[in-house]
């Protein structure tokens, strides 16, 4: 019958349509088509190369430990709690489906991979802890971190809302096809009827009636689109049909069809672009603003991984906001630079504490000899004591920071083991396991010659000979070592040298010829030990074995007090060498650059339109409703679904109206959005209130800390030099005992004396880094607070110099060309002022130690 109405290859091609359009698209095809769509508008709105953002992916990465291989469309079930999943099989004595786990079960939410991984991408050392510095803790942050993947994640659904919003303004179509069955019996059942005569309602009993059975396909409609328009106007057509079989009887049937439309175009309420576009104007202004938070979440990402702090808000959906993430004036030290500050400091404490472990054994013999006291040495006893329990504190704060580090910021798990990278702070390491290495080595060859007999002979004597011999060759490469520090100073002078006054670089360059004529005075010492020793070599056999034993006692102590001496010039010449790029900005200037380069003030001032947008739409819905309607229609005349004759359409024109009678809730939202409105604007002016302050705290913390750092530097010149002295002090000749008299003692504060100096470089060491790096953090803030830093392809900044400021303000606030250089030199500070005191004393110090105990005579 159907092949009579329609033609066979209409009719196959119907029923091709009718499957697929039954069937539908698979749910990957669906999944697919939505990252396709997300990705091109993503692309597409990040074409300004102030905010590009390429090759973006939603699906995490898989290296990562949250990584899932499983088939996106076919999840299995993860594992349940035991007594919930209870719940899932039977709930209130009904049971539960039981195709839940159709697709398995996983009993694991990590990526099985990814431990496995981490060797592609890091550096593993010969344990297998990964190598962990600024490059590699950002490589594992972006492959790990859950929150950088919860901000691509929401870029990626705000780009979904864009497609939402269009899909309004898109063609829609629909479409469907229903088949019903119909039977009705013979028998009419009783009811209520009209009496004619009287007109009363009367009960009718039971009649008999007509049987039927009927079967009907198709539905109203078969086929539907609808499309709005930018006016606010709808249009909606459709077609529908149906097939009617009668199978009781003659088998009658019945085909027929029917298209129709209908439009609406408001003129008052809800009419207007404004009104249209206004879903699809900010879901696009909020996918603009999200691209630009994600692009500037990039710079907040590198330093929350490099000092612990992330300073910008980054993408988020829902209504628009004028408030921006400001420094609020007080900056701390955290991320990757805080453990290796951490792990400096420790560093620090181990060197004091094997400093003042050598120092006690010198102590303790010079306590047998009865010429320094027993408190003396219980007291420095005492602080080895409290140096041990402050060093494990310190080693367990640094574990515990490491693992907050490791959940919180990479988000990788607290027990995968790490070894931090120290290249970046190795400046700071003033005192070099070389110099440690042989004061230890000198220190251990006094304990065994200590333990020598006293009526020793060549045999016994033979074997510390022969370590001296060594010794004296180690000694020899830990000057060198010096010397290359003491060039490297050289070759910084010019850069610090940059920032000094005249009268600072006259007592800079003293400092550094001080040292210099200090070392060669240490190299001349050197050779005369070398001829000393070469003497007990050759002397051996000739000389008693005690007296060769004594010399072999003094030239350790010469050497020794080399060494030591010699420390302390490679300390001095690494504190020297470290240099900082000077920062010299205006906060007004630095506020004009921020509002014209900050992304998120471009997109505090865009959510501020936005509110401001809401007035109008408010005040549309107080306006009376006049809507302009049109339809029509137009049916089959034969019992045929296609013979569509003009005479069976209709066609409807009219104006519906409604007064504004009833607006008390509109007048209320109205009221609101003005509200709402003012407070945003409040906001905005607050925000670059914040915005402005931070900026002048950050400069002047800048500056604060470039000051600090110079008293810090001098600070640790003058424990380098307070060690120095005190130390000599245990190697000053006591008086010669009298008959009848006590050995004479030291004066009854050397040890103390010694104590503090010690205590005073470790706490100076540990101020001074902390300057340098909180300084350098503080310079990483700035550029970020600007909106200026770069990045490289791999996200990691770019540092380098200030650009000029010409080309960083806008040009309605550009200032004039001679006074746009960066490099302008400020007053004299009081820090400056302090540090240029101090080398002067310090070279007079240097001199003054150098002729005590390196002169010729």
């Amino acid at each position: 019958m159907l092949k009579q109405i329609f033609p066979p290859a209409i009719l196959r091609l119907s029923i091709c349509i009718g499957i697929c359009t039954w069937v539908g698209c698979s749910v990957a095809e669906q999944r697919r088509e939505a990252d396709e769509s997300a990705y091109s508008i993503i692309k597409n709105a990040s074409i300004d190369p102030r905010w590009k953002n390429t090759d973006f992916n939603v699906v995490e990465d898989q290296r990562s430990r949250f990584f899932d291989a499983n088939n996106p469309d076919e999840t299995p079930m993860p594992l349940d709690d035991p007594a919930s999943s209870q719940l899932m099989k039977m709930v209130h004595g009904m049971p539960g489906a039981k195709s839940w786990d159709k697709y398995g079960t996983v009993r694991e939410y990590e990526s099985p991979d990814w431990r496995t991984l981490l060797s592609s991408y890091n550096s593993i050392d010969d344990s297998g802890a990964v190598k962990l510095n600024v490059d590699s803790a950002l490589r594992l942050a972006y492959v790990h971190s859950p929150a950088y993947q919860t901000q691509v994640e929401t870029l990626y659904l705000s780009a979904l809302d864009v497609t939402a919003q269009r899909f309004r303004f898109d063609t829609q179509y629909f479409g469907g096809y229903d088949t019903n069955y119909r039977h009705r019996g013979n028998i009419n059942p009783a009811g209520f009827g009209i009496d004619p005569s009287t007109g009363d309602t009367v009960t009718t009993s039971a009649s008999q009636g007509r049987e039927s059975n009927r079967l009907i396909l198709g539905s109203n409609p078969t086929a539907q689109f609808k499309r709005q328009f930018s006016t606010a106007g709808e249009i909606v057509a459709g077609f529908a049909n149906s097939f009617v079989f009668e199978f009781t009887g003659n088998n009658a049937n019945l085909a027929s069809s029917l298209a129709n439309f209908s439009i609406v175009q408001p003129l008052l309420r809800g009419a207007g672009k404004h009104i249209a576009l206004e879903g699809l104007t900010q879901s696009e202004r909020s996918l603009l603003a999200n691209i630009r938070a994600h692009s500037q979440y990039h710079q907040g990402f590198y330093t929350k991984v490099a000092i612990g702090e992330l300073g910008v808000s980054g993408s988020r959906r829902g209504n628009p906001s004028t408030s921006v993430n400001s420094f609020g004036g007080q900056g701390g030290l955290g991320g990757m630079l805080g453990l290796l500050q951490q792990l400096q400091q420790i560093r620090n404490t181990e060197d004091n504490l094997s400093l003042q472990l050598r120092t006690l054994d010198q102590l303790e013999a010079l306590l047998d000899v009865g010429v320094i006291d027993i408190v003396q040495v219980d007291q420095f006893r005492q602080s080895v004591q409290r140096e041990r329990a402050a060093l494990l504190q310190s080693q367990n704060s640094l574990d515990l920071s490491l693992d907050q580090y490791k959940t919180g910021t990479l988000g990788l798990p607290p027990d995968i083991d790490i070894a931090l990278d120290d290249s970046f702070i190795e400046q700071f390491q003033f005192v070099t396991r070389t110099g440690t290495n042989v004061q230890d080595a000198i220190l251990a060859a006094q304990d065994r010659v200590g333990l020598l007999p006293e009526d020793i002979d060549l045999e016994d004597l033979q074997p510390a000979l022969t370590e001296l011999a060594g010794l004296s060759q180690r000694i020899r490469v830990h000057l060198d070592e010096v010397q290359e520090d003491l060039d490297r100073l050289d070759d910084a002078s010019s850069a610090r040298e940059a920032t000094m006054t005249a009268t600072e670089v006259t007592d800079f360059v003293e400092v550094k010829d001080g040292l210099q004529s200090t070392l060669d005075a240490l190299n001349l010492k050197h050779t005369d030990v070398v001829v000393d020793l070469a003497a007990l070599h050759s002397d051996v056999t000739t000389v008693e074995a005690e007296k060769s034993l004594r010399r072999v006692i003094v030239w350790l102590g010469d050497v020794l007090r080399l060494t030591q001496r010699s420390v302390l010039i490679q300390a001095r010449a690494r504190l020297e060498t470290v240099t900082v790029d000077a920062v010299v900005l205006e906060s007004s200037d630095a506020y004009q650059i921020a509002l014209h380069h900050r992304l998120d003030f471009m997109n505090a001032r865009a959510a501020l339109v936005d509110q401001w947008r809401q007035i109008q739409i408010s005040q549309n819905q107080l306006q009376s409703m006049l809507n302009l309607t049109a339809g029509g229609d137009i049916s089959t005349a034969r019992n045929n679904p296609v013979s569509f004759r003009a005479p069976t359409g209709s066609l409807r024109l009219g104006l519906e109206f409604d007064a504004p009678f009833t607006r008390l809730l509109e007048r209320n939202a109205y009221r609101e959005t003005l509200i709402r409105y003012q407070r945003s604007r409040r906001g905005f002016i607050q925000s670059q209130d914040s915005l402005h302050l931070g900026l002048r705290a950050l400069i002047r913390q800048i500056e604060q800390l470039r000051n600090n750092l110079a008293i810090q530097r001098s600070a640790v010149a003058i424990a380098i030099r307070r060690v120095d002295s005190t130390r000599a002090n245990l190697y000053a000749p006591v008086p010669s005992r009298q008959p009848g008299q006590r050995v004479a003692q030291f004066g009854p504060t050397s040890a103390i004396n010694l104590l503090s100096s010690l205590s005073s470089l470790r706490d100076t060491q540990n101020s001074f880094l902390k300057a340098w790096l909180n300084y350098y953090a503080a310079r990483m803030r700035l550029v970020r607070e600007l909106g200026i830093m770069e990045l490289s392809d791999t996200g990691n900044w770019v540092d380098q110099p200030l650009p000029p400021l010409a080309s960083l303000l806008p040009e309605t606030t550009k200032i004039p060309t001679e006074n746009t250089s960066t490099e302008l030199q400020s007053p004299e500070t009081l820090g400056e002022r302090f540090h240029k005191r101090v080398l002067r004393l310090q070279a007079k110090v240097e001199k003054i130690i150098s002729d005590r105990y390196y002169n010729t005579d």
